[in-house]
């Protein structure tokens, strides 16, 4: 039994003229015979009863007339919903990003790929990691940029991309200006000014008070790049990722004692099919050399080209100049 037949018979049972049929169907009227008797012959059965004025469905082409229609109904449901499938490869790609991952790396990758792939459309979606996790989740990203999402979760897969150092940022002419790195403790008599739910904070606070210290914080923001210009403006310093620090009125060095870092990785969803626009994205940002473009974004300023020198910088030995030997931070 062909799909073809069924679509004759059904066109057939609602014309009961062959002629008018046929051209339905786009067919000759023979052909549509033809293909009506070889469903007849499959059924075991007369259809049709074909009379010079008379043209009438039997009662076995009666009974299987609405199965039929049925099957041809689902046939084309299911072509409807494949060309649906294949219409979303034309849609924008959602692109999930923290509020934390600085475009210094991000934007120039993003825009070669968008010179390899011209036709794709980008939208980014900020959000925090939570957010982001229940928008991959719910089919509301296709893929995001984020730190490590904990606990695990075993419907999300999580490739890492690079790591990255946590730096404090402070006006031009501060005296931190003339050290190559900044200690913990070096922090005790500033202003603090934070991002509105930065997860930092909580790690910050612990590591301020083991050192004897409250932070005071004179000012939060949403927007990063208000915190950026309000320490610009000499209304204190701010910690962040080093890939962050946009350097607009501002100069960076690294946190050391403790050295803090932190772990960005690409987050999937494990079992969704993928579009090929977005199978051409997530082999991009795998095959990425991220810690490449870190370094030349940063003028190799948090990484230094050897352990030695390494050491020199952080002025606390090996364990402060290695990004590995930080604790992590997620966000």
């Amino acid at each position: 039994m062909e799909l073809y037949q069924i679509r004759y018979f059904v066109a057939l049972c609602e014309t009961l003229n062959f002629a008018r049929a046929a051209e339905r169907c786009g067919v000759s009227s023979p052909s549509l015979t033809r293909a009506v008797q070889k469903l007849e012959q499959d059924l075991g059965g007369l259809l049709i009863r074909r009379e010079r004025r008379l043209t009438h469905l039997t009662e076995l082409g009666r009974l299987v007339r609405p199965m039929l229609a049925e099957v041809l109904a689902h046939a084309d449901g299911a072509k409807v919903a494949a060309h649906r499938f294949l219409a979303t490869e034309e849609k924008p790609l959602r692109l999930g990003i923290m509020p934390s991952v600085g475009p210094l790396c991000l934007a120039p990758f993003l825009a070669r790929f968008g010179t390899l792939y011209p036709g794709i459309e980008l939208a980014l979606v900020e959000g925090e990691i939570l957010r982001l996790k229940e928008l991959l989740l719910s089919d509301g990203l296709d893929v995001a940029v984020a730190a490590p999402i904990e606990p695990a979760n075993r419907r999300l897969r999580q490739y890492p991309l690079y790591s990255e150092r946590v730096v404090v940022v402070f006006p031009l002419d501060h005296r931190f200006e003339r050290q190559q790195s900044v200690r913990l403790a070096d922090l005790k008599d500033e202003s603090f000014l934070l991002r509105t739910n930065c997860e930092r904070w909580a790690l910050l606070l612990e590591s301020c008070r083991s050192h004897g210290f409250e932070p005071r914080i004179v000012y939060r923001s949403k927007r990063e790049d208000w915190v950026q210009m309000m320490v610009a403006s000499g209304r204190g310093v701010t910690i962040m990722p080093e890939n962050l620090h946009l350097g607009h009125g501002t100069i960076a060095r690294p946190l050391i004692e403790p050295a803090l870092q932190r772990d960005v990785s690409l987050v999937t969803v494990a079992g969704r099919p993928h579009s090929r626009p977005l199978q051409h994205l997530i082999r991009a940002i795998r095959a990425h050399q991220w810690d490449r473009d870190i370094s030349a974004a940063n003028g190799g300023e948090y990484r230094p080209s050897s352990p030695a020198r390494a050491a020199d910088i952080a002025g606390a030995g090996p364990s402060a100049g290695h990004p590995s030997n930080g604790r992590e931070i997620s966000q």
